[in-house]
């Protein structure tokens, strides 16, 4: 079944599954949020056809390569356990500082891949925009880190041996054993010997067995990029003030961080924030995130690059994914654009006490029929 395929048949449970998984501290629908839905009902079938399945996105990027005029070059960084390949898309001048985008860690968080695929194509014309930013910088993207979890449009990647979930053991994985693992639990950057899941169980886990995070963990310690970006999607959050949460941005939060790596971290977050200020419709707030080492932000935060969580707005359908794209892109371009012409250090990174709290989950009533 294709990712298109299996997000209709999906769509349905969209909104009871989201209410699950966050139910603690929601807020329900008799607030007002702006703007508010369009919402998946319960008989909803989503059309996403701006979507690419595997085969698609390797088709894109394929011909990206081919008319980029050797500004774009793929590289495989790593094969998932059904065999797909990871693609990495490498744009500009290998001497130049390079800067790192991965999305779609979880196979059910989608519309991220689909701005970085859009930024590559851009990047990729030469135009005097996109040389602006490869003039200065080496951009590496990975566009789709999970490319089985997400043809079967799940969170996890697929590993028909992983356990059930037990995080205490090191295992952060479905509830329900033979599905898969959460990729990001397992960037384990500088010595894998330190995860809780080698902790716990060295004879069995001797190396790290989530081979996408392996494969950018590999690319990140090869290219040494001066920081990362992670975007993935959230649920739909309300600020107070009843604002619908368009995404949320975090640094690492593992203690052990270098001083000057978190204030790297946090001017990234800060130029995100004042870049999406001029946008109808977008609230960016501060996701509050864990210290845990594994995690991607604070994996790579703790290996000396700049980290950074980007989280969009989930749990949406067609009439917004454009609007989604649209800010995961411009995101993207903010971070680019001010490392490129320098005035990302400029960035006061005190500032990113003016980011505010996320907020709460908002379940919307389905309308009656």
């Amino acid at each position: 079944m294709s990712i298109k395929s299996r997000f209709r048949f999906l769509a349905g449970l969209t909104v009871l599954i989201a209410f699950l998984g966050f139910g603690v501290g929601s807020a329900f629908g008799d607030t007002d949020i702006v703007p508010g839905g369009p919402w998946i009902t319960d008989t909803q079938n989503v059309s996403l056809k701006r979507l690419n399945d595997y085969p698609q996105l390797v088709k894109k990027l394929e011909q990206i390569e081919k008319t980029s005029k050797g500004l774009v070059e793929l590289e495989v960084i790593g094969e998932t356990n059904e065999g797909r390949d990871i693609y990495l898309a490498k744009i500009g001048y290998p001497e130049n500082d390079a800067v790192m985008i991965i999305t779609q860690q979880h196979g059910n968080e989608v519309m991220t891949t689909e701005a970085a695929l859009r930024m590559v194509q851009f990047l990729s014309t030469g135009s005097n925009k996109a040389m602006e930013i490869l003039d200065e910088l080496y951009v590496l993207i990975v566009p789709r880190v999970n490319p089985d979890g997400a043809e079967m449009y799940w969170r996890y990647n697929v590993d028909p041996d992983a356990p059930a979930r037990n995080t205490s053991e090191g295992f952060y994985t479905s509830w329900t054993a033979g599905v898969g693992w959460d990729i990001n639990r397992y960037h384990w950057v500088t010595d894998w010997t330190l995860s809780t899941l080698y902790q716990n169980h060295p004879a069995a886990y001797p190396e790290n067995p989530v081979p996408e995070a392996v494969a950018v963990i590999n690319a990140f310690n090869y290219y040494n990029p001066i920081w990362i970006a992670d975007f993935h999607h959230q649920g739909t959050y309300v600020t107070d003030e009843g604002d619908s949460v368009t995404s949320s941005i975090l640094w690492p939060r593992h203690p052990d961080v270098a001083a000057d790596v978190v204030d790297l971290s946090k001017q990234l977050c800060v130029v995100i924030f004042d870049h999406m200020q001029q946008f109808g419709y977008s609230t960016v707030t501060l996701y509050p995130g864990g210290t845990y080492a594994g995690i991607g932000r604070n994996g790579y935060g703790l290996a000396g690059a700049g980290s950074i969580l980007v989280e969009l707005k989930g749990g949406i359908g067609q009439k917004q994914s454009g609007m989604i794209i649209k800010h995961a892109y411009e995101q993207m371009w903010s971070i680019f654009q001010a490392t490129a012409d320098g005035s990302l250090y400029e960035v006061d990174p005190d500032r990113s006490d003016e980011i505010p709290p996320r907020g709460s989950w908002y379940y919307k009533d389905l309308p009656p029929e």
